[in-house]
């Protein structure tokens, strides 16, 4: 996709609860395309502009996949201190 298409995608499918400013994204994209997370091309738009799309690496999958873990981790330790189940005893 590209940078605004990625905007888009991330608050249509968060529900509108996250959106992305281009002043947030863009940064991010190039911190993403120098570690090789994410490789760039450049194409036609289906508006016929030129725009840059990025698409996610062999590397990039492996790190996506590393991260779900830790949020994953991360969001059942959180969800046991905030709904602890009560001790016997």
């Amino acid at each position: 996709m590209h940078g605004h298409a990625i905007a888009k995608h991330i608050q249509r499918t968060s529900e509108n609860l996250l959106q992305v400013e281009t002043g947030s994204l863009y940064p991010c994209v190039h911190r993403l395309e120098a570690k090789g997370w994410i490789a760039a091309t450049w194409e036609r738009s289906d508006k016929g502009k030129r725009a840059k799309y990025y698409r996610l690496t062999a590397l990039g999958r492996r790190q996506l996949f590393a991260e779900q873990s830790k949020w994953q981790a991360f969001s059942r330790a959180m969800g046991l201190l905030l709904n602890p189940v009560e001790e016997k005893g």
